[in-house]
């Protein structure tokens, strides 16, 4: 399966064991963490320890690389836009037209885009060490109501399938002759109608196929539903979740109350 399409590696590393539903909290407190600081500092330092979770849950170089060439490209990005639209405080460095170019904005572009590298590795870790299955039983165990766990598990399950689908029609179009790539974008974009409509009817028909499947199975019959198999909360993850309320609340105090990590260098 693509890489696009799950992103999960199996493995048996401690983050792999941890349980999905402390992966969750994990990446929710991370997240609301990244966002409230705005340090250049502490964003390089949470990117190097969301690298170091990577790395000792045995991510693939192949994934770490891949990650890379996603990120890279927009953290820059960020980066450069950044001290090109914003004005910061302080003794400006440089000056041409517009633009006026301050140490707070270098450090505040860069602790942008490290923020915005390090939230999508921490996303990452959850969803390189979770099954699809397992990913959407926790979040059902975590209050989300069946039926969205259900439309969530079913798209990305035919994820893959529709993309396979447009692979094989695609071909079978270009094999009739069918050229996609003379012309102007507008040109090109009407070329693709024959693929589109062949898209939409393969849809439909699957749809009917998977609804009249959830009827003879008897969705939706009774209230509370049965699980093969259950989520199992370990002493081990009973730890992790103290240690992570711990930390959140003590970093959120730190920045509240003390101003920590309030500055941009």
């Amino acid at each position: 399966m693509s890489l696009l399409y799950d992103l999960y590696q199996p493995g048996d590393s401690w983050l792999h064991r941890l349980d999905p539903r402390v992966k969750v909290g994990l990446v929710f407190c991370g997240c609301s963490l990244l966002l409230l600081f705005r340090n250049v500092w502490l964003m390089l330092g949470a990117l190097a320890c969301v690298g170091f979770v990577l790395w000792s849950a045995g991510v693939a170089r192949e994934r770490m690389a891949w990650v890379a060439r996603m990120t890279l490209p927009t953290m820059a990005m960020i980066a450069v836009l950044w001290v090109i639209f914003y004005r910061g405080e302080g003794r400006v460095l440089f000056s041409w037209w517009f633009l006026e170019v301050t140490a707070s904005t270098i450090a505040e572009g860069l602790a942008v885009a490290l923020r915005v590298g390090a939230l999508a590795l921490l996303i990452l870790a959850w969803l390189f060490t979770t099954d699809q299955t397992t990913l959407v039983h926790s979040l059902v165990a975590l209050g989300m109501p069946y039926e969205w766990g259900l439309t969530l598990a079913m798209a990305l399950r035919y994820l893959p399938t529709m993309g396979n689908v447009f692979g094989m029609i695609s071909d079978a179009q270009q094999a009739r002759a069918l050229d996609l790539t003379k012309g102007n974008p507008l040109k090109r974009a009407r070329a693709y109608l024959p693929i589109t409509v062949a898209m939409l009817i393969t849809a439909l028909r699957t749809a009917q196929s998977l609804s009249l499947a959830l009827e003879s199975r008897a969705l939706g019959a009774r209230r509370k539903r049965t699980y093969l198999h259950r989520l199992h909360f370990r002493r081990a993850d009973l730890l992790w979740t103290i240690g992570i309320m711990l930390a959140t609340a003590a970093l959120l105090w730190a920045r509240l109350v003390w101003g920590f990590g309030a500055r941009p260098y």
